[in-house]
């Protein structure tokens, strides 16, 4: 593994202002609001400082080409990468390929389309959500097929809560016009054994979208609960520029954070395009006048700390969202670097960094 010590500086861009708690009134109302003005977007704030800790090439020889990656697991030896082309593939931490785990196909113990992967270390086994066959793959770590089980509906991600996995999916009804449900459904991790198909949609949605369209998804917990991110569709002409962050209470969504986008002109448009929380932190990006930025914002005490700001890619992409600095552990982060400039088809880089400014306090009302 490749050690570097290069320190990354960028520049500040904005400031959150006017987040305080208030009395829930009614169970739609936010409890807190987090506003999100264009004059602090255009100012300054404290920068965010990465150093630069090791890089894993993945461009040894035997290592299949690697082209889109959907998800990626970490453990202590090794780690999982989720390619749509070539699946399931594990790798040590030298960069040095050890196997695929699965393989594409329509057969029982295959998967067609790969969307999400969970790692349970300590049972010895790695599970796989196929979005096109509607199951879950169990595979043991040197890739033997153990198990599958059945889904209700279109795999989108995979989550722990309390030991117990959480599957979120898509209804495979609904179109431009008709709503389409979000599902949870509830396993035991260890056997696939099905704990609870909820009985009623998380959520609904109309979109102009046929398929895979940006869902709720669980950002992380807090005072033991799962929090989930919902984005509104933006268009030219609709000013109100606002989304949610829910908390799921049973079987149900409960409004939680309010984060409120003022100041911008009706032509003006902001896209959220991703969202992590972590140990009460949440990391939000967002593209603005063909720029993109990572807002690293203090859940606890509803302030923000620092910003990310990209000044040179004219738009945002899967690939550049990738390469943004993804949380891992206490204040260690990672991205994938792919290749952008077409010239040459590589394999992606792995990248770790600590974070150095501003320090970040772990652990706190996780819910973990």
């Amino acid at each position: 593994m490749k050690y570097t010590t290069l320190t990354l500086l960028v520049f500040p861009v904005f400031l959150l202002q006017n987040c305080g708690g208030k009395d829930i009134s009614d169970a739609l109302v936010p409890t807190t609001t987090i506003e999100i003005q264009k004059e602090f977007l255009l100012g300054g704030l404290p920068e965010l400082q990465f150093e630069t800790l090791d890089t894993i090439n993945l461009e040894a020889k035997g290592i299949p080409p690697i082209s889109s990656v959907q998800d990626i697991a970490f453990s202590q030896n090794f780690f999982f990468l989720l390619d749509r082309k070539q699946g399931l593939l594990k790798f040590d931490y030298s960069g040095s390929f050890l196997r695929a785990i699965g393989e594409i196909g329509e057969g029982p113990m295959e998967y067609i389309l790969p969307y999400a992967i969970y790692l349970e270390e300590n049972e010895n086994k790695v599970l796989v959500a196929d979005w096109v066959k509607m199951v879950l793959i169990s595979y043991d770590l040197d890739g033997k097929f153990i198990s599958s089980s059945r889904l209700p509906g279109r795999p989108i991600s995979l989550y722990n809560e309390n030991d117990t996995l959480l599957v979120i999916q898509e209804s495979i009804f609904g179109s431009n016009e008709k709503a389409r449900n979000v599902l949870l459904s509830s396993y035991e991790p260890k056997t696939l054994e099905v704990i609870k198909h909820q009985k009623n949609p998380l959520y609904s949605y109309i979109s102009k979208f046929t398929l895979i369209h940006m869902l709720p998804r669980v950002l992380g917990g807090r005072n033991e609960s799962s929090l989930f991110y919902l984005p509104q569709t933006r268009q030219k002409g609709l000013f109100e520029h606002k989304d949610t962050i829910y908390r799921k209470v049973e079987d149900h969504l409960v409004p939680e954070y309010l984060l409120h986008f003022t100041g911008f002109e009706n032509e003006e448009q902001i896209w959220v395009s991703y969202v992590e929380m972590f140990e009460g932190y949440a990391c939000l990006v967002f593209l603005y006048e063909k720029q993109y930025y990572l807002v690293l914002l203090d859940l606890v005490n509803c302030i923000p700390l620092s910003i990310l700001k990209n000044t040179t890619d004219t738009h945002l992409t899967a690939m550049k969202i990738q390469s943004l600095p993804r949380h891992l552990k206490g204040n260690m982060f990672y991205s994938i670097l792919g290749n952008e400039d077409g010239m040459e088809e590589k394999n992606p880089l792995i990248v770790f960094y600590r974070l150095v400014s501003p320090s970040i306090k772990g652990d706190r009302n996780s819910g973990k």
